[in-house]
């Protein structure tokens, strides 16, 4: 029988990195200016903040039964040859590039190399690869759970305490001014892992209409209070007020899980790999994401140092975008097909 996947997954995974790189052209929403501009990258950075959200839970979602395919020795292997070689590879290019083009940022100690390679100071946005890692390694664990009876209650039981205590409840004490206890939240499935869990959950069941629509209205709402507050909080402080500004506060949370669950029953249909060029394409796509997660900082720098325009500008921050997707997409589709570096992508 031939194998079959869910083009949903390619999809979101193409909205997602295509997310990240508008995120990364879009830096003035930090610099605070009483400006037209400066409110629609507010606007901006609430929607596209979602992608992190998004890629734990295409993780969840595509990793969790990996029981079903292959061994646990095997999972691991997998993911050290798509993200571990890549990840070690595109970090040691930044350690040599940062050393010839950024000295202070030169190590004299193994001690030194250690820590700063730890907390991605040759490359900041990699980051991402460390809670990543840190889900990857807590799947085999988690996925125990779904050999036992009624797991899915346990399981959605976790998500919604976590979607209480982490989600909302922190940032509402902070906003309020009250000091949050960090022991109240859920160390099982706490931080990023949860997106893991909840991805699972939502690509194995069919949502209806009804609750569909109740999720899409919280992520609305969530997000014009998120705009709100950022704005008018930036104007009484003059500065940029980043209250709201993480990956697992409900504004991120409730979009990024409302974007899974329109894309899911909008394309969630099963289709043979290699039929219909539309498929395919998306799926070549898909498969150079990596790709443009490791590279698009050295375009995006380089975009920057031949058109010299500002950040602030409009043609910057929404038309070329698009253009460094496509060019690292192009760049690592040619590098996948060749024999020896198709492994650094």
């Amino acid at each position: 029988m031939e194998k079959k996947y869910n083009v949903c997954y390619d999809v979101l995974t193409i909205i997602a990195c295509l997310m990240v790189v508008f995120f990364h052209m879009n830096g003035i929403v930090y610099t605070f200016s009483d400006t037209v501009s400066w409110k629609i990258s507010v606007i901006e950075r609430c929607i596209v903040y979602s992608a992190i959200p998004i890629f734990f839970m295409l993780s969840g979602a595509k990793l969790m039964e990996y029981r079903n395919r292959y061994s646990t020795k095997q999972y691991i292997q997998k993911r050290l040859l798509r993200v571990g070689i890549p990840f070690l590879f595109w970090n040691l290019f930044y350690i040599a590039y940062q050393r010839v083009l950024t000295p202070e940022l030169s190590f004299h100690s193994v001690k030194e190399f250690v820590s700063m390679f730890l907390n991605s100071q040759f490359q900041e946005r990699y980051w991402f690869f460390y809670p990543l890692f840190a889900v990857y390694a807590a799947i085999p664990v988690i996925s125990l759970v779904l050999q036992v009876k009624d797991h899915r209650k346990y399981l959605w039981f976790a998500v919604y305490l976590t979607f209480i205590l982490n989600w909302v409840l922190k940032p509402l004490c902070g906003l309020l001014g009250v000091q949050f206890n960090s022991h109240l939240m859920m160390p099982v499935c706490g931080g990023y892992m949860m997106y893991a869990v909840f991805g699972y959950l939502i690509s194995t069941e069919q949502w209806g209409r009804t609750k569909r629509t109740v999720l899409y209205l919280l992520a609305l709402i969530s997000g014009i209070f998120a705009i709100c507050y950022t704005v008018n909080a930036s104007e009484a402080a003059g500065k940029t007020v980043q209250s709201l500004f993480s990956y697992n506060y409900f504004p991120s949370a409730l979009t990024g899980a409302a974007i899974f669950v329109f894309v899911k029953h909008l394309f969630d249909k099963p289709v043979k790999i290699g039929t219909g060029r539309p498929a395919k394409a998306i799926r070549i796509v898909s498969g150079c994401c990596m790709g443009v997660w490791l590279s698009h900082s050295m375009a995006i720098t380089l975009v920057s140092y031949f058109t010299h325009l500002p950040s602030s500008n409009y043609i910057y921050r929404f038309l070329l975008p698009p253009v460094v997707f496509a060019a690292c997409v192009a760049g690592t589709y040619v590098v996948k097909k060749i024999p020896i570096l198709k492994h650094i992508v």
